[in-house]
């Protein structure tokens, strides 16, 4: 139990850490942090999908399979609406000036964000989004630069990273949603199925006798599917 209780102290230790960097961290950061409890390489790989789950760009990290990044087929199509959205963007970044050393560099990197929120364009996810989580990381990649010595390779990295980490974190806020939904379903048909059994309404610790858990379970699903137990007319 120690030693659980000490990894997960960890866990929150380096969430806070790459928090404080801007939401981002390197995977060699990464294996240095969990140096001394000899993580296997499948262990390693848990914690940077924990991360990537809470929004954290890992970079250098490559997921495993089941991850949105490892997904063979091509980019999904745009929708009118991102259609519309890119052309007045790229419209926009056009019309950029350049004035100042800064601005320069931005109007030159806006573009490449632009193509890969394409390439990495998700059905479930506005590419506007995309463009916003690039951008995002592009600006902590360049702040961190010394003027004139970025690394253009490093810079979109971290800008792909960056989009990776909101691709990841909505796959997995659709999986827990999914979730939810199934067990607020098995609830319903399971409160429907008692209460014609037994022709009256049925009490939480019915349901949760059936179900085989908590009434505090059945409660919290209930609370988050707005609804209560109560007899089918």
């Amino acid at each position: 139990m120690a030693d659980r209780l000490e990894f997960k102290e960890k866990l929150s230790g380096i969430l806070s850490a790459a928090r404080g960097q801007g939401g981002k961290i390197a995977l060699e950061d990464v294996e240095l942090y969990f140096e001394e409890d000899r993580l296997s390489q499948e262990q390693v790989d848990l914690v940077c999908e924990y991360l990537l789950a809470q929004k954290i760009a890992v970079t250098g990290y490559v997921p495993k399979s089941g991850t949105v990044k490892e997904r063979k087929e091509e980019p999904a199509s745009l929708s009118n609406e991102e259609q519309s959205y890119i052309e007045e963007y790229l419209k926009d970044i056009d019309q950029m000036q350049g004035k100042s050393l800064d601005e320069a560099r931005m109007a030159y990197y806006l573009p490449k964000v632009v193509d890969e929120a394409l390439k990495m364009h998700h059905v479930e996810i506005f590419v506007g989004d995309m463009i916003q989580e690039g951008n995002i990381s592009l600006m902590m990649a360049l702040d961190e630069c010394k003027e004139g010595q970025e690394d253009e390779e490093a810079v979109m990295e971290a800008v792909r990273a960056g989009m990776q980490a909101l691709l990841e974190s909505q796959t997995e806020t659709r999986r827990q949603d999914k979730k939810m939904v199934e067990r607020v379903s098995e609830l319903d048909e399971t409160i429907k199925g008692m209460s014609e059994e037994l022709g009256r309404k049925v009490s939480v610790e019915e349901v949760a006798d059936r179900l085989g858990i908590t009434e505090a379970e059945i409660e919290d699903i209930l609370k988050l599917a707005g609804e209560e137990v109560k007899d089918e007319e």
